[in-house]
């Protein structure tokens, strides 16, 4: 349902940190911030809210229009950048667990913006014609910016010493700063997984996005662009093994929610603070029912009355609340077309659709590298690095270390895991060290650093 701007800004700037108890998604919070470090991006970020609002309305029109309907899909290449201590990497499954959450991940998400999720056969009847399919679809980048061949995981080893990124920050965008720097975020959907802390301040924060307006109008950052998720609360759990999640937030919902806001979706209560329980905002879209407040950390019993009594009430299945992840069904028709607008010419995302090419391998990596690819980690390395393949099922027969002037310095052959295999270059000398693993098709090698 539609408010005015005035009402939503109230709303956003009503926002408290003090009431973000249960605090699920930190999006709304950087425009607090923002505006009470930088009193002048009120207006950009009005500005910001008005062109989006222009620009879906304009798109729902044309699309309203049967001359003008499309079938068009959207395709965006993922690059992740994981920073995390050893620890926390070993506490979901190790490297190859990193491997296995995003491929979980990226099903989830191609699943529910294209409106094929299993559970959407529950969303109530009455919310049944409103259910909309975004047709954007995701896949991982198998191609840098300069071209080269890349797994789309980078993965830092943050020391001992590293207690989590504290919301709000900005080192985790950049490298020099301790983080991991953004690729070209015109053409890739820069996500970047760590241990999100909040400060001093009460209440869990699971993720957030900087959409590519806001970053670049109203932030004023462009390479904060993209999404932020926390290691705990990515992917899908695996029933048949043990893993560790954040309580409810294991079916891969909270990057569907974030990249949501990615694509400007609000709230769909709005963006008043959690706990407020005002029926004066909204979320800006015609075909979301009022609502008062988030539903969140629960699963509501159907129907639950929202503040205006609209028939089906509350639509707290929307990918939009702060419900529980086997709680959430759907975007609706109007979300949709909200989304789709960011492709258009004017849109913030209109070049991610243009780097389909990037999700497949370079030409010149032949099919045995890329049917084999592996990381080391970390890289530079101390002495102790972490071999791990990208495809549990890679038929590995051994392990080479050599230097430079190709003598073979480590030979590994028994005891090899495809989950990942840990060699010690520990006492050997500072330098640049090929490692050769050997396939049962070929031999695929990668450089390493032991500084």
């Amino acid at each position: 349902m539609k408010k005015s701007l005035a009402a939503v800004f109230c709303g956003i700037v009503g926002l408290g940190l003090q009431q973000a108890q249960a605090q699920k998604c930190g999006t709304d919070l950087i425009t607090e911030k923002l505006i009470a470090q930088r009193p002048e991006a009120k207006e950009a970020f009005l500005r910001y809210q008005e062109e989006v609002r222009e620009r879906a309305e304009k798109f729902e029109a044309q699309m309203a229009n049967s001359s003008n309907k499309t079938t068009g899909k959207y395709t965006v290449p993922l690059v992740f950048h994981v920073i995390l201590r050893q620890s926390q990497i070993d506490s979901i499954g190790g490297i190859q667990g990193i491997y296995n959450r995003i491929a979980s991940q990226v099903a989830v998400l191609n699943t529910d913006f294209n409106a094929e999720n299993a559970d959407s056969s529950t969303i109530p009847a009455v919310f049944k014609p409103l259910f909309g399919k975004a047709d954007i679809s995701f896949g991982v980048a198998h191609k840098k910016p300069d071209g080269t061949a890349t797994t789309g995981v980078e993965i830092k080893v943050a020391g001992s010493n590293y207690n989590g990124y504290d919301f709000g920050s900005a080192f985790l965008v950049s490298t020099a700063g301790g983080g991991l720097d953004a690729w070209d975020n015109k053409k890739y959907l820069n996500i970047w997984i760590t241990d999100i802390t909040n400060g001093n301040q009460p209440g869990q924060i699971l993720g957030y996005a900087i959409s590519p307006s806001f970053g670049k109008n109203v932030l004023q950052n462009e390479q904060a662009i993209g999404v932020v998720i926390d290691f705990l609360a990515f992917g899908k759990r695996n029933p048949s093994s043990i893993q560790i999640f954040t309580p409810k937030a294991d079916n891969g919902r909270t990057m569907v929610h974030e990249i949501g806001h990615f694509f400007t979706l609000n709230h769909i209560w709005g963006n008043t603070a959690v706990g407020s329980g005002v029926c004066s905002d909204d979320d800006g879209v015609a075909d979301t029912p009022p609502q008062q407040d988030a539903n969140q950390s629960t699963c509501p019993t159907y129907p639950k009355a929202n503040c205006t009594n609209s028939p089906g009430g509350e639509m707290f299945m929307n990918f939009m609340d702060y419900v529980h992840d086997d709680c959430m069904r759907m975007f609706t028709k109007g979300q949709v077309a909200r989304m789709q607008s960011e492709f258009t010419p004017t849109g913030g995302s209109y070049q991610l659709q243009f780097n389909v090419a990037a999700m497949s391998y370079p030409t010149d990596v032949t099919s045995l590298e890329s049917e084999n690819t592996f990381d080391l980690v970390p890289n530079p390395t101390s002495g102790v690095f972490t071999v791990s393949f990208s495809d549990v099922n890679t038929k590995l027969k051994g392990i080479s270390v050599v230097n430079m002037v190709g003598q073979t310095i480590k030979q590994i052959t028994s005891g090899l895991q495809n989950q990942g295999f840990s060699v010690d270059l520990t006492g050997m000398q500072k330098g640049i060290y090929m490692v050769q693993c050997h396939f049962e098709t070929g031999t695929v090698t990668r450089k390493i650093v032991l500084q």
